[in-house]
Formats: structure tokens, sequence, C-alpha cells
């Protein structure tokens, strides 16, 4: 009988064996690709991508392994190229196929390639799988890659006339019937033009749909906006009506001489949030911004609970009420604009107020509002919150005003924060800085940040904003503060503006009224 040998002898000849193997061969690689320029692209506009694959070295991922990249574009793409020093590539039809090594020490290898967008003015958005095999395992849980571009479906206006092919109430008509969400889309004009409806326009109920004028977004608020779309013909009438339940932007237009509102923002339902932009647009002047052309009530009317509009780089001035109405919104914003003055800041104040916040939550920078005759900023009684930057805000009937009942100091009702009160302020040469001595009155909400903020006055303008310093709780009575401005202020008047803070690292909620103003000595 043979003896059985013992557990350990056994467990100790099995690892002899398994170290004596060879190791499996392993790789651990991964493709990525990034787009250039970013979607959505124009119909044949030439697009290029950049990417590599990336070896990660592990301590079992040291081979050497052949690699294979495939890229299946669409098949509408046109005059594909590719290159890449490392690799050995081919192009059939529309499928890209490429090799190369990874050696041992190699951690990445880069290509390039590119093509023509598909031409059809129907658009489309494209999505394709690029997929890495390799010749050895690949330890990579992810070695593909996911190719997402899209291509604008394309409405031309071609003519100014009212009517027919090539008008804008057509191209308003066409899109309203097939932007449904599945392209991004476009309203182009094919050049500058005056278009004069004889009626209201269709409203803009699609979905995605960019109404450009051929403006970019950041264009100078001082050049012309040539596609001026006015209303001297069309009655009692909206310009553009803006009620679709998806994102729409209008850009790069002058809208004018309507008998109600420029251009209105609203939703056909509140089932979601829609983003409603209007950016780099003249609302209530001519196309240069020199010459009131008044909109018969509002410059831009917010109408609905659940929109989340942003105006930004526009002037909105000349108008016969408010330059901007919010009555309804979810979050309203208005950034770098223009709001009752016009080019090189001349006077073309609004009748009413520049902007009137009635409803949801407003946000206000970098924005000159001045020459509207009742306000400036003017939040009435529906408004949940407004934060309004005062720089910039100056010459108006009043600057700014919570309630539409002239300066208050402290809000009963607890929606504006308490204006503060500037006691002193004197420059101290030792530290080139003026002290700022002033209280802000105490307030019986507890929760929350409060800050101040310190504006130079110089002739009716609040014309710099200064660091905005924390301020602790008030709630248990009026907080005094000192406040460090940097600089020689002596003979400026100063003012000062309460900021309120929910959590102090969100954006503030709320602004107050301006203080009086105070002379540095």
């Amino acid at each position: 009988m043979i003896p059985t040998p013992p557990k350990t002898l056994v467990l100790s000849l099995l690892l002899a064996l398994l170290f004596t193997l060879p190791a499996a061969a392993n790789v651990n690689a991964f493709l990525a690709i990034g787009v250039t320029p970013a979607a959505p692209l124009m119909p044949g506009q030439r697009v290029s991508f950049s990417g590599a694959v990336f070896r990660a070295q592990t301590s079992s991922s040291q081979d050497a392994a052949d690699v294979t990249m495939t890229i299946p574009l669409p098949p509408a793409v046109s005059n594909i190229t590719i290159s890449g020093d490392s690799w050995n590539c081919s192009v059939q039809s529309t499928t890209i196929t490429c090799t190369t090594s990874l050696v041992t020490g190699l951690n990445s290898t880069a290509f390039h390639f590119g093509f023509d967008a598909p031409a059809s003015q129907d658009g489309g958005t494209f999505l394709t799988n690029a997929t890495l095999a390799t010749s050895v395992p690949n330890e990579a849980l992810f070695s593909g890659y996911q190719l997402f571009f899209s291509v604008y479906r394309v409405f031309a206006v071609t003519t100014p006339v009212d009517f027919g092919a090539g008008s804008l109430r057509d191209a308003i008509t066409h899109a309203n019937d097939r932007c449904d969400g599945t392209a991004p889309c476009l309203i182009s004009f094919s050049g500058p033009m005056t278009i004069e409806p004889a009626s209201q326009l269709p409203a803009v109920t699609g979905c995605g749909v960019l109404i450009d004028g051929g403006v970019s977004r950041t264009e100078s608020l001082d050049a012309d906006r040539p596609v001026e779309i006015s209303g001297a013909n069309a009655g009692f009438a909206n310009g553009l009506e803006i009620r679709s339940a998806c994102d729409v932007t209008v850009r790069g237009l002058t809208v004018n001489r309507f008998g109600a509102n420029g251009i209105v923002l609203a939703q056909l339902t509140d089932a979601r949030t829609a983003q409603l932009i209007v950016e780099s647009c003249v609302i209530g002047a001519d196309p240069g911004a020199m010459v009131a052309r008044p909109n018969g009530m509002r410059g831009i009317s917010v109408e609905t609970q659940a929109t989340n509009a942003t105006i930004y780089n526009s002037t909105i001035s000349g108008n016969r009420y408010s330059g901007i109405a919010v009555w309804a919104a979810s979050h309203f914003s208005l950034v770098s604009c223009r709001v009752g003055a016009g080019r090189d800041q001349r006077p073309l104040g609004n009748g009413a107020s520049g902007i009137f916040v009635n409803g949801g939550q407003a946000s206000m920078a970098g924005t000159v509002v001045a020459y509207n005759h009742d306000f400036g900023v003017a939040v009435g009684p529906n408004a949940a919150h407004v934060d309004a930057q005062a720089d910039g805000v100056f010459f108006n009937g009043i600057d700014l005003d919570w309630g539409l009942d002239g300066p208050t100091l402290t809000d009963p009702s607890l929606r504006m924060p308490p204006a503060p009160v500037l006691l002193d302020a004197a420059y101290d040469p030792a530290r080139n800085s003026t002290v700022v001595l002033g209280v802000l009155p105490a307030t019986r909400k507890a929760f929350g940040r409060y800050s101040v903020r310190i504006f130079e006055a110089s002739a009716g303008k609040h014309i710099a904003r200064f660091p905005q310093v924390g301020v602790f709780n008030p709630a248990a009575g009026d907080a005094r503060f000192t406040l460090n401005v940097a600089g020689d202020l002596r003979g400026r008047t100063i003012t000062g503006q309460t900021v309120y803070y929910e959590f102090a690292d969100l954006p503030p909620l709320d602004s107050s009224e301006l203080s009086p103003g105070i002379v540095v000595h």
C-alpha cells in the first residue's frame, strides 16, 4: 500500500507548479475620443476629432499587444481622413479601421480623423460605437467609445416678404411641425433684412430651436443687429412669441415697433422646465441701438411659472412700458445687458421700469440699468427672490425698489433683506484703505448669512462694486460692521446694499434696496 502524502506536501507541490507556469499575457487599454468643435454642426460642416488609445501599466498588464480600432461612421458623412504616426489606417465606405502595437512601456498612441457632416438640411443626431480589439486579453472594463454629434435641421429665411416659401412665417410654421426633439433646429437668415409682418407671427412651439440672426452670442453691444423684425404694419401683436415646452434660443435679432410686446417667453406646459434664452438682441430700438423704436408694451415679457429665462448680452431699451416684465418664472437671469441705455450708453429709457419682477426667482449682474422712467429694478409683491447687483444702476426714477413704495429700510414681510445704514467713512492713509462704519438693522429671519456690498456713486452712477464682507446674524439685534475698502475714496460718495444667502456656498437669493449715500472724508 502506497502511503498518502501529507496535505502540506500536496499544497507545496501545487504552489511550486503554479509559479513555474508562464503568466497569462494581458493588456489594460482603453479608447478615448474628444470632439472639436462642439455640436451641433451645420449641414456639410467639416469636423475634426482627436483621440488616443491609453495603456495603464499595472502589475498584471505589462505585455506588448496588437490593437485594432474600428470607427463605423454614419453613412451620410463624406471626405473622411485619418492620421496617426504609429497607426496603419484604412477607410472602407464610412468605416475607419486602424491597427498599431502597444509595446511594453508605451502609455498612449494618438490619432486624428475628420469628416464632412451630413449635408442634408434635415439634420439629425448621430451615435456610433468605436471599438478596440487586442491580441491579448484586455483588462480594461470599458475599451470602446461612444461618439456622438448632431447636425442642425435648417429652415432658411431667404426673403423679407411676410408670406410664402423662404419667409420667416413659413420657417416658423415648418419648424413647429418638424422640431420634435430628435434633432436641433435652426431658423437662419440669408443676410441682413427688415421683415415687417402684416399680422401676428405664429408662436414658436418646436423643441430645441435656435433663431439666429447671424450675430455671435458674445458680439459687442455696440455692433449692429442687422436682421430687423418690425411690427410697424402688424397692428396690436407681439413680435416673437416663444411658447414651447422645450429649449428655444433667440439670437442676434432686432425686434421693434410691435403694438404689444417685443418678445414673449412662455410655455405650453409646466410638465418640465424649459430653457428660453434671448442673447445678443436689440429690443425696442433700431439695429444699431441708436434711436428708440418702441414696442407698444414691454420689450420682453416672461409669463409662465416653469420657465427658466436668460437674457444675455442684449439691449432692451426704448419700449413704451417696462423693458423686461417677469410675471411668472422658475428662474430669470439677466447678464451683461443694457436696459434703458443704447450705444455709447446714450439715454434710451423705457417708459416704466427697466426690469419689473413679479414672479419667480431673479438674478441680475454686469448690467447697465439706466434712464428708465419709474424704477431701474422694481420688485412686485409676488416675486419669490431677487438679487440685483446695483453697479450700473443709475439715473432711474428710483434705482431699486421692493414693493413699489419708495425707500424701505426694513421689510415687514421679510422678503427684502434689511438695507444697511452707513454711519461714517474715512480714509486711513497708514493702510491706504477707506474704513466704512455701518449697521445692519435687526431682522426676525434667523436663518442664513448676510453680506454688505459697497458701491461708489459718481453723478448718480453706481460705478464700482467692492468685495462683499460677511455680517453675522442680525436676528440677535442691530449688527454693527466695519468694512475696509482698498484705496483712497475721499470726496466720493458711497452707498451700500445687503445681500442674503440661505447657504454660504450657494449664490445669493436676495439683495436690498440701496442705502442713502455718504461722502468719504
